[in-house]
């Protein structure tokens, strides 16, 4: 039975590829802020939390929507 498009693997292109690992520098220096910036807390904890779950949307939304990547 196939795997649904939201669930399969989605190999992303080398444009997507640049694309996704200008996000990771990008995500890694505003981690670098909020750890700089913030005092240790709850608060902080929830930023970063959140940080990483917008960073795997980001990251999903470049590889979903690239009709160059493969679905393998």
């Amino acid at each position: 039975m196939p795997i649904d498009k939201p669930f399969a693997y989605h190999k992303p292109s080398d444009e997507g590829l640049n694309r996704i690992n200008d996000l990771r520098e990008a995500f890694s220096d505003v981690k670098k802020m909020i750890e700089s910036h913030c005092p240790s807390s709850r608060e902080r904890s929830v930023a970063l939390t959140e940080l990483e779950t917008t960073a795997m949307w980001a990251i999903k939304a470049v590889v979903f929507n690239d009709p160059k990547s493969e679905v393998v």
